[in-house]
Parts: C-alpha cells; sequence; structure tokens
C-alpha cells in the first residue's frame, strides 16, 4: 500500500467562518487517512474584529493595490522542503480582493507554491470571483498550478446578506436577530463542502512500494500530477464553485472600478488627512449606490442578452473554476 497523498493547507481567518469552511473539507481526508498540515498564516499587527468603520473603510486602498501586502508570520512555519501532493490556498475577500495577509503569503514565501497542484477556498459574502482571478495570477505567477477554486457563500439573498454582513463585521454580531438570519456561512454549504471532501477522499493514492521522499522525482511528478488532474475532475464534476453569473459580472466590473478609487485615495493624502477622509466618504456613498442600483441593472442586461452575457463571465472565470474550464476543453 502506498503512502496517503499529503496536503498542506495555509489558512487565514479573522472571524474563524474560513477555519469552518476549510475543516469541512479536510476533515473527510483526515478520516481517509490523508497527511493534512494545517500552517495558519498571521499579520504581525492583527487587524481587529469588529472592525471600527473607520479602520475597516480606511483599509480599502491598500486591499485594491496589487502590491498591498501585510506583514505575517506562519505558525507552523513554511517548510523549506514541504513535499506536498496538494496545495490548499485559504483565502477571505476583502473588497472583492484576496485578503492582505494571504496576499503577502504568495511575495513572501513563493516556493511553497512553485511546481505545485493548489486547489483555492474561499468563504465569503457572495462576491468571490474577482478575488479568485487576482489569487490564481499571484499564484501561476509563482510557479504553482491552479485546479480550481472551492466556493462556500451565504445563501441568503443579496439584499439580506448586505445587512447581515456588514452587522457581523462592524458589530460583532453573528447571530439571527430583528427578523435577519445568521451571518455567514451556514451549515447547508458547510455540509456540501464535506460531501465535496469526502469525494476527493475516495481519490486512491498512487500505489507504490518506496516513501514519497523515496521515489524516483519521475515517479513522484507523475503521481503528484495525476492526483491534481482527478482533484481537478471532482472539482468539476461536484461544481465546487457554483457561479451566480449576475453576481459574477458585478463583482468583476466593481473589482475594475476599485482599481480606480484606491490610487485616488491614496493619492489623497495619508490615512486620517482631512482630503482622504472627504474622499473616502465620497467612495464609500458611491459604493452603497453602486450596491443598490448597479446589481438590478446587470440583472436586467443579463435578461436581454443572456447568451452573450454567459459567455462573457464564463471566459473570464473559466481559468478559476474547474466546471466551467473543463466545459471550454
Amino acid at each position: 500500500m502506498g503512502a496517503q497523498p499529503r496536503v498542506t493547507v495555509y489558512w487565514y481567518s479573522q472571524t474563524g467562518q474560513l477555519l469552518e469552511s476549510v475543516s469541512a473539507v479536510t476533515d473527510p481526508l483526515e478520516k481517509a487517512g490523508w497527511d493534512i498540515r494545517k500552517v495558519e498564516i498571521r499579520p504581525r499587527e492583527p487587524f481587529p474584529f469588529p472592525w471600527p468603520v473607520r479602520r475597516f473603510f480606511g483599509v480599502f486602498p491598500a486591499c485594491v493595490d496589487p502590491d498591498g501586502a501585510a506583514e505575517i508570520t506562519a505558525r507552523p512555519p513554511v517548510a523549506e522542503d514541504d513535499n506536498a501532493d496538494l496545495v490548499v490556498f485559504a483565502f477571505p475577500v476583502w473588497y472583492l480582493a484576496p485578503a492582505l495577509p494571504m496576499r503577502a503569503l504568495v511575495g513572501a514565501e513563493p516556493k511553497a507554491f512553485d511546481g505545485r497542484a493548489v486547489v483555492g477556498l474561499v468563504a465569503c459574502r457572495n462576491m468571490w470571483y474577482s478575488a479568485a482571478v487576482e489569487v490564481q495570477r499571484l499564484l501561476q505567477a509563482a510557479g504553482g498550478r491552479y485546479l480550481g477554486t472551492i466556493a462556500a457563500v451565504d445563501t441568503a439573498s443579496a439584499g439580506v446578506t448586505f445587512v447581515t454582513t456588514l452587522r457581523w463585521l462592524l458589530a460583532g454580531k453573528r447571530e439571527a436577530s430583528w427578523g435577519f438570519p445568521r451571518a455567514g456561512v451556514g451549515t447547508d454549504e458547510l455540509d456540501r463542502l464535506a460531501l465535496l471532501g469526502e469525494r476527493i477522499a475516495e481519490l486512491a493514492p498512487a500505489q507504490t512500494e518506496l516513501a514519497p521522499e523515496q521515489a524516483e522525482p519521475a515517479s513522484r511528478t507523475a503521481s503528484e500530477e495525476a492526483l491534481a488532474d482527478r482533484v481537478r475532475a471532482v472539482l468539476a464534476a461536484h461544481d465546487a464553485a457554483p457561479v451566480n453569473y449576475p453576481l459574477a459580472a458585478a463583482d468583476l466590473l466593481a473589482g475594475k472600478v476599485f482599481r480606480v478609487w484606491g490610487p485616488l485615495i491614496r493619492a489623497a493624502g495619508r490615512r486620517g488627512e482631512a482630503q482622504r477622509n472627504a474622499l473616502t466618504t465620497v467612495f464609500v456613498l458611491w459604493l452603497f449606490g453602486a450596491i443598490t442600483a448597479g446589481l438590478p441593472a446587470v440583472v436586467v442586461a443579463r435578461v436581454l442578452f443572456k447568451a452573450g452575457f454567459d459567455a462573457a463571465v464564463a471566459r473570464r472565470l473559466a481559468p478559476v473554476v474547474a466546471r466551467l474550464a473543463e466545459v471550454r476543453r
């Protein structure tokens, strides 16, 4: 019997929600005997939770800056000789971008992904698309092979989650109240991820009489590639990242606009200066208007131009959604 596959999970979770999603996927793997190593990424200067309002909006320019990052530590440290067969990159979404600590990880430790098959895992409100595209681009630049995304979302309506997510992030209140449901990824999504983990766990390891570290490099490479292909097939077959086309289009469009707002706010001065505060206030007002008016406009556009609309979104997301990549082959 050959050794079971080895998986390294890099994760950062400010609220604990992402770690719940990581565990939902990896618990079945551990139960099946897979070797799971979890590495927590921590910012040297912790981000507050719940967020003070000014800090919450003040971090926006750094989040949408491709070079924006944070000083981090890893516990346990990133291994110099990590021989994982598969890497899971688990990231929250901040302003339609990967959270600053996880973006910093790729820049600080590119060797952790070089030559590795990587699965992205995200847990967020409902708009993860731009962040996944950026993650795929960062990991590809580091030499990684991105197999696809596992996405867990809050399944309540967009209007409801807008209220409940802000209530959770700014006031720390996640539980149901005032007629609104509990915020965040629910048990239905965690159950879906657990089932996905069970399907991945069923993938038979390569049979060899040698331990992985003793196997010939060519044999190990072939075994890792075979496992990566099978994992990607499972992600595609079980729709690991369901796509909401209107939300995806709104996300991708807003992500581009955010990258205009970010430099404008940074150019207005340092954080806390009056001119920057004023421009941030204008941005917040624009953001609320875009959410209330922009998404309905996108929904109408999809109704009018559904075939072309969906095809355009699928082309953009094919590199990060295994199911779409399989369809487009």
